[in-house]
């Protein structure tokens, strides 16, 4: 279809792939993103104090943007919205533990905290991943996809 794939995690940071046609490429030019909604960045989930995530359509913008590498685009989607999911797991337990007091360190999924108060990080980590989990994360996202790239007469 000719769109980046872009979406904006439970915390609201947008998302866009970078992978786009190097210039040069056969038929790399600049287009109307018409079919993909918006510009760059598209779903938006409600904010995580709502109680429920949500995705939003985008505005549009009508903005011009690369030709995407639609292999690439596929092939990295699973992985990096994985990715952006444990991100947001790793911001709430680091906030939560910024709440409750105690301090948080972390590299990519490694958690760490103060020997005397482990036991009071894990259970956060464990609170907010099924927190995190416990929303209708897929659901909302397959709903935003239909909504974009449903093909329309018009």
């Amino acid at each position: 279809m000719g769109c980046r794939v872009s979406w904006e995690t439970p915390m609201g940071l947008p998302v866009t792939q970078p992978y786009i046609r190097l210039p040069g490429s056969a038929s790399n030019t600049n287009y109307p993103d018409e079919h993909c909604g918006s510009g760059d960045f598209s779903p938006a989930f409600s904010p995580p104090t709502s109680g429920t995530h949500v995705f939003h359509p985008p505005p549009t913008s009508g903005r011009q943007v690369p030709i995407p590498n639609q292999i690439k685009q596929k092939n990295a989607f699973p992985p990096n919205f994985i990715h952006s999911l444990d991100s947001c797991h790793m911001m709430l337990t680091a906030l939560h533990c910024l709440k409750a007091g105690i301090t948080f360190a972390s590299v990519h999924d490694c958690f760490w905290t103060h020997a005397a108060t482990v036991d009071v990080m894990n259970r956060i980590c464990r609170e907010e991943f099924i927190a995190l989990h416990s929303e209708p994360i897929l659901t909302s996202f397959a709903r935003y996809l239909r909504h974009r790239f449903a093909y329309s007469d018009r």
